[in-house]
């Protein structure tokens, strides 16, 4: 009978009860990984999660509070749901956990000495436990040969998933919590008077892109999809390291169901919110590094070059969180509510919409007023421009 392999995710806090559970898994001739001192991230790091969790037959998560907070943990389960691994829970301690843990049978170790809740796991792994039914795993194969240099240096991430290429960018994590939307009348007395005031705004966590989709993952798409590729293509393709423009809100829409389909990871638009909390963060700057306009630290009209630059081309203009190229390269389309009237029947249908968008970011033939993190510009959503993309957001594995 074949020998059964489990991945265990943990905290490192919680090394000295899983330090007993693998010891007690490896006796009973289960094949484990465990990672006791913790990986330090980067390509190296997933591509090593990637991996292992393919590797394995049953995901263990060993479930406290300080694990579930654990960004690392957080990927490793995101792999193996994205792959569809057999997930086992095990409550270590009491956690508030919510979405995919709810409908899977868990085990309770909280309030028991350590050597009967390792016999607890044992003893789960060795009873026919029933999950619910799902599509074959994903093959997933690491292909770092995918990603242009510059963007490996940036973190982008190549893989091969069931013989699809795909590339996807490095993530930043936007926390929940409040933030100040609009315009300071303070600050932007102009813009003020024909845009809406700040009011604080509550926005559930998520990741972000750190950089705006680049001509070298729009085009793996293209290699597989039934669509037309953008304007200016044959130039944009000699450019992999730049963002991807002529992108309508239809187009993009379209390659996030694409990536979402290949990588079975929850991908879409950010919506206007999100975007504008992740390039300003929480104090109601005007521009993500400050208040201050200073032409250095974007790609506008009073300093660029005159077209798009490799994104990440001005790390001073980072975000408070770190977000690269939010005011200046391209203008990025956000999502929109599925409750927004934008979404009624009719509202727009194939090369002839009959709504508009709304775009964040300023692109790199316009001026710093609109490159401020509240403006906001409106395009018909089957319109593409040489200075409009757009940025992709993942939800949580909690969400």
């Amino acid at each position: 009978m074949p020998v059964t392999r489990l991945f265990v995710s943990h905290s490192t806090q919680d090394n000295d009860w899983c330090r007993e559970l693998v010891a007690a898994l490896k006796t009973a001739g289960y094949d484990v990984w465990y990672d006791e001192q913790g990986l330090t991230g980067g390509a190296v790091w997933i591509e090593t999660l990637q991996r292992e969790v393919q590797a394995r037959d049953v995901f263990v998560i060993v479930l406290t509070p300080e694990a579930w907070a654990s960004p690392w943990v957080q990927e490793e389960v995101r792999l193996a749901l994205s792959t569809q691994r057999t997930i086992l829970p095990v409550m270590l301690k009491p956690t508030p956990v919510a979405g995919f843990l709810l409908t899977r049978q868990w085990v309770n170790a909280a309030d028991v000495d350590t050597a009967t809740g390792v016999q607890r796991a044992l003893a789960a792994l060795g009873s026919p436990v029933v999950f619910p039914s799902a599509p074959a795993p994903k093959q997933i194969t690491p292909a770092p040969h995918l990603v242009p240099p510059l963007l490996q240096q940036k973190g982008f991430i190549g893989r091969v998933i069931d013989g699809v290429e795909v590339i996807t960018p490095p993530l930043i994590a936007i926390p929940a919590g409040p933030f100040l939307l609009g315009t300071n009348p303070r600050l932007e007395p102009e813009e003020a008077e024909r845009e809406e005031h700040q009011r604080q705004v509550d926005v559930a966590a998520f990741y972000i892109g750190k950089f705006p989709v680049t001509v070298a993952e729009y085009a793996c798409a293209l290699k597989v999809q039934d669509i037309r590729p953008p304007e200016a293509w044959s130039t944009q393709a000699a450019r992999p390291d730049h963002p991807a423009t002529h992108i309508s809100w239809k187009a993009a829409l379209a390659y996030v169901a694409w990536l979402a389909q290949v990588t079975g990871e929850p991908w879409r638009l950010p919506t206007e919110e999100e975007w504008e909390k992740a390039a300003r963060g929480t104090d109601g700057r005007a521009y993500p590094w400050g208040s201050a306009w200073d032409p250095s630290r974007a790609n506008t009209e009073e300093r660029g070059p005159g077209d798009t630059t490799p994104v990440g081309s001005y790390p001073a203009g980072a975000s408070p969180y770190g977000a690269l190229d939010m005011a200046g390269n391209v203008n990025e389309w956000c999502g929109i509510p599925p409750d927004s009237p934008l979404f009624r029947p009719g509202a727009w249908t194939g090369e002839q919409p009959k709504s508009t968008g709304y775009l964040a970011g300023g692109g790199w033939d316009e001026d710093s007023s609109h490159a401020r993190a509240a403006y906001r510009s409106q395009l018909l959503m089957g319109s593409q421009t040489d200075d409009t993309g757009f940025r992709l957001v993942r939800q949580p594995p909690t969400a």
